[in-house]
């Protein structure tokens, strides 16, 4: 399909969903695909110690008068834009990693290439001579997004969470307590099936955590009760709702500011404690994984198995009791999220507590092969991580 078609398809969208007050819908049709030669206006860049920290492209000068709003932060390929002025326009390459229809559309994309331009028209010109000189090439064909199918699940889904006062301990789609990590997050994080499969079983991934653990909301006796095909939904939302901001009218009506899960939870755990179990690492895979230098600076704040353990930290308490079980992680983890976690960690996901630790592209990438060694251990039933459920329930 032809780019301008696209967005001009989407304006349509945007402008009926307009109507549709707090309506958001996922098209998963659309991320992945390669886009060239795209005309857009850099309308925010914000440099850091040096190097540029956030890129937001827009498909139009935002100052001037529009319906809605279609933008994509930069996250892969943002020193590109080291030299390019804010508020410029420019003829960019990018291959889209997710988005999400609002009154407009939101995304992140990683960017491959940029031309600065003197402006709008002469962006054209180009673009319309780079088309002409390079073959075209033949346009992917995905299949049309069910709108109407997305945004029921996601009132659905968004309704569960209510029903089951997330909020409680977490934060959702940028409101609740923060008792319990946040469940807003950029881009696609889990592995398929691993969010519904914890959801149904909560275990422990921090093994320093010692004071609160999430309750088994599937059992009858949990109050409330949510059904197999209920969480379904509830992972089909969190996994949907990526990133977006959603429509602060949807949660007046929610008391998660007046009530707090944490007390009651923190003091059923302390009653029935759930000792963390590391998973057993085979001698052959420690030395295989030892072998990766880089790796093992992040043994300075995470577990990993047997191999690092909770007995090892000195000094009680530890003091970095959200980092989890680094094998644990990898299992639940996409690849491509985690090596983006560790080249910034807040950019990916805001409000996280692990710092930016500037690492060197060679360490990214031994890092990264040691993970997806790690993964390819536990595909293969050599790593078998330990996953010990919570069973407690609400008592009187």
């Amino acid at each position: 399909m032809d780019i301008m078609k696209w967005i001009a398809s989407l304006l349509l969208v945007c402008m009926v969903l307009g109507a549709q007050q707090g309506s958001a819908l996922v098209s998963e049709a659309r991320p992945g695909i390669v886009y060239r030669d795209q005309v857009m206006f850099l309308d925010k860049k914000l440099v850091t110690a040096g190097s540029v920290a956030w890129v937001t492209l827009a498909y139009n000068d935002p100052r001037a008068s529009r319906d809605c709003s279609n933008v994509i932060d930069v996250f892969n390929g943002r020193s590109l834009f080291a030299q390019i002025p804010e508020k410029s326009w420019v003829l960019v390459d990018f291959a889209l990693r997710s988005l999400v229809i609002q009154a407009g559309f939101a995304g992140d994309a990683d960017v491959s290439r940029v031309v600065l331009c003197a402006d709008e028209r002469s962006c054209r010109d180009m673009q319309g001579k780079s088309r002409e000189s390079t073959q075209k090439e033949q346009p992917q064909v995905v299949p049309p997004a069910d709108l109407e199918e997305a945004s029921q699940r996601m009132s659905l889904g968004r309704q569960l969470i209510k029903a089951a006062r997330c909020r409680g301990c977490h934060v959702v789609e940028g409101f609740g307590a923060k008792h319990a990590p946040s469940l807003t997050w950029r881009r696609a994080k889990y592995q398929p099936g691993w969010l519904m499969a914890y959801l149904s079983k909560p275990y422990r991934l921090r093994p320093a955590m010692t004071s609160l653990m999430m309750l088994r909301y599937t059992s009858p006796l949990a109050q409330p009760s949510l059904q197999p095909e209920e969480l379904v939904l509830v992972a089909d939302f969190l996994q949907r709702s990526a990133w977006f901001s959603p429509p602060a009218g949807r949660f007046r009506m929610e008391p998660w500011e007046t009530y707090s899960c944490q007390p009651c939870h923190a003091r059923l755990y302390a009653e029935r404690p759930l000792r963390f179990a590391p998973t057993p690492v085979p001698t052959a895979a420690r030395a295989e994984l030892k072998k990766y230098g880089a790796a093992q600076s992040c043994l300075a704040c995470h577990a990993f198995g047997d191999m690092q353990t909770a007995a090892s930290w000195s000094g009680p308490p530890y003091p970095y009791p959200m980092a989890p079980d680094l094998l644990l992680a990898l299992e639940k983890l996409r690849l491509d999220y985690f090596v983006d976690y560790l080249r910034d960690p807040t950019y990916l996901q805001p409000g996280s507590a692990m710092p930016r630790l500037d690492f060197t592209e060679a360490q990214i990438q031994q890092i990264k092969a040691w993970g997806g060694e790690v993964q390819r251990l536990i595909r293969e039933d050599v790593l078998q991580p330990l996953h010990r459920y919570y069973q407690m329930q609400k008592r009187p």
